[in-house]
């Protein structure tokens, strides 16, 4: 059981990604057309500020506090304008590079706005990893369910600390194993919490939490609501 835990430390935090050059080319296509469509979205908003600018020299020329409906219509052309969509064109790039029985379960939905396209990179390049992730999260769940409020929904999310997964522990026998509190301490000095995790579920030998992280993901959270997996960026 040793070695099976120090091959665990091999895998923590680095997921497999054995689709990632194949998603990374589907990717490329994406970001020029996203990158032509700033490009048009800017002198489109630069064009509509210059009306609104004439617009606004006839008011002030007329001199009669009258304003308009067509300076009206115009700072509503540049709300329009300005509002960028962090999704544009996300679902069409998830339809080539994840695989067909995940094109209705948007992973990456989860994330913030400005992460949701590294997101769905960084699943679509591991989907067997991924799915075995939730799996086993879903296993944890069913052990620890009794003693710890864990909801079923799975959601990925970018990493947002280290988590303390004492709870995960309440009630069981065992204590932390010293040799691997020490050598998870060296590897993953940012993280001294998953560090202790790791070490603590090999003394009770939590096959589950074994299990997740031998996938390279690990938990970010959990609550009556769901489970958070912690996505690593490519």
């Amino acid at each position: 059981m040793k070695d099976t835990w120090w091959n665990v430390l091999d895998r923590v935090l680095r997921p497999a990604r054995p689709a990632l050059e194949r998603v990374l080319r589907e990717c490329t296509p994406h970001l020029e057309r996203r990158a032509a469509r700033a490009i048009e979205r800017a002198r489109a908003i630069a064009r509509c500020e210059a009306r609104i600018e004439a617009a606004r020299s006839d008011v002030f020329a007329a001199n009669d506090g009258i304003v308009g409906r067509r300076m009206t219509e115009l700072e509503r052309e540049w709300r329009t304008l300005s509002r960028v969509d962090p999704d544009e064109g996300l679902m069409d790039l998830w339809v080539r590079i994840a695989p067909a029985a995940w094109i209705d379960r948007k992973r990456w939905r989860d994330a913030a706005p400005g992460a949701r396209f590294d997101a769905a990179i960084a699943l679509a390049a591991d989907p067997d990893g991924v799915e075995r992730a939730e799996a086993a999260a879903l296993a944890l769940r069913a052990e620890v369910a009794p003693r710890v409020a864990m909801g079923s929904r799975i959601r990925w999310s970018t990493p947002s600390g280290d988590l303390d997964h004492a709870r995960l522990f309440e009630g069981l026998a065992g204590a932390p194993r010293s040799d691997l509190v020490a050598e998870a301490s060296e590897r993953f000095p940012e993280r001294p919490l998953l560090a202790r995790a790791i070490a603590h579920a090999a003394g009770v030998q939590m096959q589950p939490l074994l299990d997740l992280w031998r996938t390279g993901y690990v938990l970010a959270g959990f609550d009556a609501t769901g489970i958070a997996l912690e996505l690593h960026p490519v």
